[in-house]
């Protein structure tokens, strides 16, 4: 298990403190080979420490930084398009069809799901 933990950290450092999986070319081959692993190995690896597979986590990873960067308003000048771009995805559809499935929703109706209606008060 000592040395699941030590794989664990070396993968948060890569993949979330480094942003690796913004990379859409980076693969689990190229993080096998960074940890001096075999695919095989890494990918029981993370399917224990993580309990998901090495493309779900990437996913996971993405998804999370999508929705942060869609209810910010220092991105509003960014379309949902080169939100899902900018954190890894490689294409349109797999953005789209990914923040689906993590969120139930679109990128564009969950950015604006974070703002409040403009509607007057109710005067009685």
């Amino acid at each position: 298990m000592k040395h699941q933990e030590q794989y664990k950290e070396k993968i948060d450092q890569i993949l979330i403190r480094e942003k690796r999986y913004r990379d859409p070319e980076f693969s689990a081959k190229e993080l096998s080979e960074m940890l001096g692993i075999s695919v095989f190995q890494l990918s029981r690896l993370v399917r224990s420490a993580y309990d998901k597979s090495y493309s779900n986590l990437v996913h996971e990873y993405r998804i999370q930084d999508a929705m942060r960067m869609l209810r910010d308003k220092r991105y509003d000048p960014y379309t949902v398009d080169d939100i899902g771009f900018s954190v890894g995805f490689g294409n349109r559809q797999s953005f789209y069809n990914a923040f689906n499935k993590a969120a139930g929703t679109t990128p564009s109706l969950y950015r604006n799901q974070g703002e409040e209606p403009d509607t007057p008060p109710e005067t009685a």
